[in-house]
């Protein structure tokens, strides 16, 4: 593998001839890399989103790849979130010959991962292709370094092979039609829509790619996506049908099966069908804990509050790594179990613990009743209290989060 550096280090600003021609395609300019980071897996994902005119902020940053994971590790789940509010599609492209060669020409900045040998890795560095020489067989990477190698093309592709030569684009919806794109595209933009909260748009695609798929067959993710949609418009009545198609062609789907039983426990219907659901969801998936909610939920419902709060301290155990909106309903519920169990002390500790970790969370008017002092301004525990704001370094204000 080549390697020759042409750029020092440091931030790379200006393009050393960047030239485009019936052999060589390059980005119009190259991407700076910052100087502030410390870590080139940091630095290099913050070039790749400004590079696509969405900065991030220091906190977006350490969300995507937080101070513990090994350097090219990066959270997915963060990744999505943070592009989606940026109002980007996330895509995972198959960045071969020929798609690399047009999205140069259309300076598309991509983000790939490139191992060091030709099996799978489940980390790998990360770098910006800037450059493709096809005389030279040459294609030229930025690194999280600001530093340009160049890399031979026969070994840039087969090292990517592992990966399938998978690398990550941000576009914009309307923009998507450019890739034409896969069904697992149609699904990225229909989840980015719902993620949005543009339900009828999400609606209009998840059932666009579920009438695409082939004679005979069921696309489950798209009845998923468009019962998910239903349910976030309390649209229960409505989303059942669907979610019972998707449960005919997928039986033992946890998800399928969590999401029909949630939705018989907000009708109130069929209950006993949808705990036997719900069970069966649990031992498929028996660490997730929207599906233990669901399966708390349901005992609480039918008047077993024991198994009920038995369920739910399982969910809030495997819940601490997940948003606060879950969290939260989990512990509300937990705290709705002990309370009927006749366990008010145990109630007050989950309810004062959600008070405090949680603050900025309204307390529902049932446990408020319950516990008035929760009316009262919470205390937050130490490390929910924020930092103090650092001294901008420069004049100018800093951007707006």
């Amino acid at each position: 593998m080549v390697a020759a550096l042409i750029l020092g280090a440091g931030c790379a600003t200006t393009p050393p001839g960047a030239t485009t021609n019936a052999y060589r395609r390059a980005l119009r300019s190259i991407p700076e890399v910052p100087c502030n980071q410390l870590r080139a897996d940091r630095a290099i994902l913050a070039a790749f989103f400004a590079a696509n005119n969405v900065p991030l902020t220091p906190a977006e940053i350490a969300q995507i790849i937080p101070p513990a994971n090994p350097p090219g590790l990066l959270d997915r789940h963060a990744l999505k979130k943070i592009a989606t509010q940026k109002k980007r599609v996330l895509l995972v492209v198959k960045a071969d010959e020929r798609f690399l060669w047009d999205e140069l020409g259309h300076n598309l900045p991509l983000l790939v991962l490139l191992p060091d040998g030709i099996k799978y890795q489940p980390t790998a560095p990360a770098f910006i292709p800037i450059a493709w020489d096809q005389k030279a067989r040459v294609i030229e990477l930025l690194d999280g370094n600001g530093e340009i190698q160049h890399i031979a093309e026969t070994s840039f592709f087969t090292r990517r092979d592992p990966l399938r030569q998978a690398a990550l684009c941000l576009t914009t919806p309307g923009h998507m039609s450019h890739f034409q794109p896969t069904r697992e595209q149609k699904l990225v933009l229909a989840d980015f829509w719902y993620d949005s909260g543009f339900y009828r748009r999400a609606t209009a695609t998840y059932t666009a790619v579920a009438r695409a798929a082939p004679t005979d067959t069921t696309d489950v993710a798209a009845l998923l996506g468009q019962g998910n949609t239903l349910v976030q418009q309390h649209r229960y009545d409505d989303a059942i049908p669907i979610f019972r198609a998707a449960l005919a062609a997928d039986p033992d789907n946890p998800r399928v099966l969590n999401n029909l039983a949630y939705c018989h426990l907000q009708t109130g219907t069929q209950l006993m069908t949808a705990l036997r659901h719900a069970n069966k969801a649990v031992q498929l998936d028996p660490t997730n804990p929207i599906i233990l909610e669901t399966l708390g939920s349901l005992n609480l419902k039918i008047g077993d509050a024991a198994t009920a709060a038995r369920h739910l301290e399982h969910a809030w155990a495997h819940a601490r790594k997940r948003s606060p909106e879950i969290q939260i309903a989990i512990m509300d519920q937990l705290v709705r179990a002990w309370l009927a169990s006749g366990r008010n002390d145990l109630a007050w500790q989950v309810a004062e613990h959600r008070h405090r970790a949680f603050p900025e969370y309204k307390m529902p008017a049932d446990i408020l009743s319950n516990f008035p002092a929760l009316r009262q301004r919470a205390v937050p525990y130490p490390e929910s209290k924020p930092a103090p704001t650092p001294k901008p370094i420069k004049a100018t204000p800093a951007p707006k989060k």
